[in-house]
């Protein structure tokens, strides 16, 4: 296949030194707030320097797998970081700043050690099939130090957060006893500098040890001729690889335009557009496209195109009007903010009424492609299929009857009165509606995947 040669020959596979420079990134450099070290830019330089190597090991494509979905994560504390900054922290009441910072470091932890403890696994078991014992007998002592980074800088973290837990009484109790005036926010600034030092010079220094180890193993060329050929079998005699590879792109993008379904606001002020639904879907369609160019849905294409423009004229005038310091701009203009709000309210409704018609034909559309690769496993691979497994759309009335009833949540959503009790059922509904979407995504691609196994 032309495809496989590209990977014969050509730039490196994999670079294993971009691993290391990645590391560097994972340590948190904060000035006023934002991380001028994102952890996306060490997942992105990690991804590199896996490279295709992730092909031909478990624990390596498992730790792909994790940094994918790590990217989400990653992203969202940038965004949030940078709202932050924004608008200020007298914008947040502290126990919102809490709960966002324990949850992006439970993420970041759980996340950085199942990335690494499979990444050290992977390459342990490539040392050991390519005799490099030298590399091997490294693994254990590289492992623990990275773990230890890890969880330091996560209970350092949590330790400048601490002092939000402790009520206005314990505060004037303690100022009493040491004489000085003390507040949550007085002890957390004495805390951060501190932590911060000691969470970097502890990244370095262990970082001073992992770091070198990788740019050994990615000098040692017998490593990478071994890997490499590795990966240059499977790409030649495993036929499913290239839609595998395509699928899983294709999946990932459908997954992440999910998200965007959840409205997430702060200050009436949406974060989570829905207009940004529309570009990862026409992402995941063109790699899908790529394989199965026989499925093309006009339909759903001719929907995805109209609403992108719909849904962001939409978020942009309720943008607008919704800003508190709307008034600043119009004046007593009580004319021009009626305009915004009719345009808002129409265009959010016809949004919402073709994101519906979008999700009747991406169903069809995805069934269709479980279709097209369930009748070529039966055609040409002889695989056995139950007839429970071939009633592929045994399940679609009930899936419509549901979405019907979310989606008209959401279009009243906008004129429900907001508070808290009713965003906190709003935002239940559209999460558990999204969990099973990702859900029945997965679902469905393990299914193409079971129809290509022996």
């Amino acid at each position: 296949m032309e495809l496989d040669t590209k990977y014969i020959s050509g730039k490196k596979l994999f670079d294993f030194k971009f691993i290391a420079i990645g590391l560097i990134f994972l340590i948190d450099f904060n000035i006023n707030t934002i991380d001028i070290l994102p952890d996306f830019i060490a997942l992105i330089l990690i991804s590199a320097g896996l490279g295709k190597s992730w092909y031909a090991n478990e624990n390596l494509s498992k730790a792909k797998n994790y940094i994918n979905i790590f990217y989400i994560v990653a992203i969202s504390k940038f965004i949030w970081n940078i709202i932050y900054f924004v608008l200020g922290p007298r914008t947040f009441d502290n126990s919102f700043i809490l709960l966002f910072t324990t949850l992006f470091s439970i993420l970041e932890l759980i996340f950085s050690i199942l990335i690494f403890t499979n990444i050290f696994n992977g390459l342990d078991i490539f040392f050991q099939l390519s005799d490099r014992i030298s590399h091997a007998k490294k693994i254990e002592p590289m492992l623990k130090f990275l773990r230890l980074f890890i969880i330091l800088k996560f209970i350092l973290t949590i330790i400048t957060q601490i002092p939000v837990l402790l009520t206005e009484t314990t505060w004037d109790n303690l100022s009493m006893i040491f004489d000085m005036y003390l507040d949550a926010d007085f002890v957390k600034n004495i805390l951060n500098p501190p932590c911060f030092i000691i969470q970097t010079l502890i990244g370095l220094f262990l970082l001073s040890f992992i770091i070198p180890f990788f740019f050994e193993i990615a000098k040692d060329k017998n490593l990478y001729d071994y890997i490499k050929s590795k990966i240059n079998h499977i790409l030649i005699n495993d036929n499913f690889f290239i839609i595998k590879k395509t699928l899983n792109i294709a999946f990932i993008f459908f997954i992440i335009s999910c998200i965007f379904f959840i409205d997430f606001q702060i200050d009436n002020i949406n974060f989570l557009p829905d207009f940004i639904i529309c570009v990862f879907f026409i992402l995941g369609i063109f790699m899908i496209l790529k394989i199965n160019p026989e499925i093309k849905n006009k339909k759903l294409n001719i929907y995805i195109f109209i609403n992108l423009f719909i849904s962001v004229f939409s978020y942009i005038t309720g943008t607008i009007y919704k800003i508190q310091a709307i008034n600043s701009f119009i004046g007593e203009n009580v004319i021009l903010l009626n305009i915004l709000k009719f345009s808002y309210n129409i265009s959010f409704n016809i949004s919402v009424i073709i994101f519906f018609l979008i999700f009747i034909e991406f169903y069809n559309f995805i069934k269709n492609l479980q279709r097209k690769h369930l009748e070529f496993s039966i055609r040409y691979l002889n695989k056995y299929i139950t007839l429970s497994e071939k009633n592929l759309d045994k399940n679609k009335n009930n899936i419509i009857k549901i979405t019907s009833v979310v989606f008209c949540v959401k279009i009243i959503s906008p004129v429900l009165p907001q508070l808290g009790v009713i965003i906190f059922f709003q935002s239940l509904i559209f999460g558990v509606f999204v969990f099973f979407i990702i859900k029945g995504l997965y679902s469905i691609k393990d299914s193409i995947y079971s129809y290509y196994n022996k």
